[in-house]
């Protein structure tokens, strides 16, 4: 697969917002990637972001940007014709199981993004896909009727209530799981989120895989600022997708992270 590691600079086709945080940018160029993988974008004037891609069927390639910080937020405020930078794609993808055809994804938030692409793919090859997507309400939860129309099997969760199952989609999933038999399980979100879909997983003997985010500066590997204890692998390059086997070895995994000045912050429902 050709890897494009300077910034190629593109315009945006297609703009679409999917909610209040979230806007979804679409390109015409036919940029390489795998389910799981990621790109380095260069927001001019800003700064450079990973952000996972989606190649739909029919188009070039897509990212889906939430407004969270000052870079995002600028992005937000391009219009189609603004030019973005390219380089990548980076990182390890998701494996579909060579035995078995029934697969569950578990996505919080953002997570469908690349469970999204990974779906897709999925249900080409002809997988019952049963995909559990969790967001604060219904009008955050992302590409649920994309997903219907692919032929997935859409199990949905909301904080408040308003659609679906009014709590976590971790407990939808372990209500679901005592009766149905999955050949694999995905897992993208909120570490908590995904540090309770791990254990289930351990639990019951569920081959699973889950895309482990740390912050990256480079995106290939050099600078080791995403690099986890104690194995030294590096999210941008062994990961982020992990399988579940080797999550294990991964002490900090659901424990503590390091922010962008390498400092470990623990995460608040661990306690001293």
């Amino acid at each position: 697969m050709k890897q494009i590691d300077k910034p190629l600079a593109l315009p945006i086709q297609k703009i679409i917002t999917e909610s209040e945080r979230v806007k979804t940018f679409v390109f015409e160029y036919d940029f390489p990637g795998g389910p799981g993988q990621f790109v380095m974008c260069w927001i001019p004037g800003f700064d450079e972001k990973p952000f996972g891609i989606i190649k739909k069927d029919g188009e070039g390639f897509r990212i889906s940007v939430a407004a969270v910080g000052e870079s995002t937020k600028a992005m937000h405020m391009m219009e189609e014709g603004d030019l973005l930078g390219f380089r990548g794609p980076y990182g390890s993808v998701f494996t579909l199981p060579e035995d078995g055809k029934k697969i569950a994804m578990v996505a919080g938030g953002y997570g469908m993004v690349p469970l999204s692409y990974l779906a897709q793919e999925a249900r080409k090859k002809e997988y019952e896909v049963h995909l559990f997507i969790g967001a604060r309400n219904k009008q955050e939860l992302l590409f649920k009727e994309w997903m219907a129309e692919i032929g997935a099997l859409v199990h949905a969760s909301t904080d408040d209530g308003s659609e679906g199952y009014k709590g976590f989609n971790t407990d939808l999933f372990k209500s679901n799981a005592e009766n149905e038999t999955y050949d694999k399980v995905y897992t993208v979100g909120p570490e908590i989120m995904e540090m309770k879909i791990a254990q289930i997983c351990w639990e019951k003997n569920i081959p699973f895989e889950v895309s482990l985010e740390r912050y990256m500066k480079c995106g290939f590997g050099i600078c080791g600022q995403c690099s986890v204890d104690p194995t030294g692998w590096r999210m941008c390059v062994e990961g982020p997708v992990i399988d579940g086997e080797a999550l294990k070895k991964i002490a900090e995994f659901g424990k503590y992270h390091r922010t962008a000045s390498g400092e470990v912050q623990k995460y608040p429902w661990i306690k001293e």
